[in-house]
């Protein structure tokens, strides 16, 4: 079987940047890529971009998708057995085409976002996405929600949780305990998407404990004049080796979400959050049932509401104050993505969806 992998982000880079670790990198940003072959499917990433006129149509009319991937697969199409796309609105227009009868290869996509309920958006999913083949939804609150708001047949949408390229996040055991004080331990912020350091800056003020964020663009932050002296930002972009000695320094990692009104069913976090579970680290998270992941079930962390200043200095105090309990909710996180958050069991799953779609137009 072979598929072509489009995204819309450059696929390209991505394998470019591994290729240039010698492999000595996670993977699991190319979405099974890497680790498909070994299922017997051979994945070619289209190069992202070719006509940059075609690209700059796409921003302004985004409902049609990538415009400048998607008509080079028209004349691709013969070559590949299925279309793979990391995000199902990058093959809009495609799965228009499919659902017409023009397009004749079968197309999946990944799905980690929904939409507002409205006459628009129900007339989008009706012409652009339920054309798609199969959407692989990263949780069951995307999936429910695009079949239950948006009458998606359920035979079309099919559960993929995504994991982390697990060798690669080395878990070094840190005594906690051993420090002096709370001040000593640092609590790790790191991502740019949709993140609000407006709160938790504010909740730190009041926290003896060391902050440090990592977030690549100073957009993020209204203003940085004046931090406490126990807050540090790090607004260059980091190398994978000094985001895993991040991960390792830190006594736990905080990921305050900005949770746009507009786009309120979206799984914002799920990098960060999975990579802190991988790292064997407790979390505090605002609230957003769309991550697929219920941290106080799983009893790996604590959820605060977006905004809430007083419920981040609480929450954060309270890991301070339990380092035990701190400690075991980083090891049941590292256990989970051992079980089950792990890019083998993602590419076994992927594996066989792809089969099964494949067998499904031979009937």
């Amino acid at each position: 079987m072979k598929v072509i992998l489009v995204n819309n982000y450059s696929m390209t880079a991505q394998w470019e940047f591994w290729l240039k670790e010698n492999y000595q990198c996670p993977s699991h940003h190319l979405w099974g890529a890497t680790t498909l072959p070994k299922y017997g499917i051979h994945v070619d990433i289209l190069p992202y971009e070719k006509y940059s006129l075609l690209k700059k149509i796409s921003q302004k009319l985004k409902i049609f998708g990538d415009l400048d991937q998607q008509l080079r697969i028209l004349f691709l199409n013969s070559e590949y057995d299925a279309v793979y796309s990391g995000h199902h609105l990058t093959t809009a227009l495609l799965a228009f085409l499919r659902a017409i009868g023009i397009f004749k290869k079968p197309i999946v996509a990944i799905a980690y976002q929904s939409f507002q309920k409205k006459l628009s958006s129900q007339l989008y999913t009706k012409l652009f996405l339920k054309g798609h083949d199969k959407l692989f939804c990263l949780n069951n609150e995307i999936k429910d929600h695009l079949k239950d708001e948006f009458d998606i047949p359920a035979h079309k949408l099919e559960i993929l949780e995504w994991g982390t390229d697990l060798p690669y996040y080395q878990v070094k055991n840190i005594n906690h305990e051993d420090e002096a004080e709370c001040s000593s331990r640092l609590i790790l912020s790191i991502g740019k998407t949709y993140r609000d350091y407006d709160t938790v800056i504010k909740a730190f003020s009041q926290i003896n404990c060391h902050l440090k964020i990592c977030a690549y663009g100073n957009s993020l932050f209204s203003d940085t004049s004046g931090l406490p002296s126990n807050i540090s930002i790090i607004e260059k972009s980091l190398s994978w080796q000094e985001i895993l000695a991040a991960y390792q320094e830190a006594y736990a990692v905080a990921i305050p979400l900005n949770i746009r009104q507009d786009k309120p069913y979206n799984a914002i976090g799920l990098t960060t959050l999975l990579e802190a579970m991988s790292m064997g680290k407790a979390v505090v998270m605002t609230s957003n049932q769309f991550v697929g992941i219920d941290v106080e079930k799983q009893r790996i962390g604590i959820f605060v509401e977006q905004g809430d200043v007083q419920g981040w200095q609480q929450a954060i105090s309270y890991l301070l104050e339990h380092p035990d309990e701190t400690r075991e909710m980083g090891n049941r996180a590292r256990r989970l993505c051992e079980e089950k958050y792990n890019l083998e069991v993602f590419t076994s799953r992927l594996s066989e969806l792809l089969k099964d779609v494949l067998r499904s137009q031979v009937l």
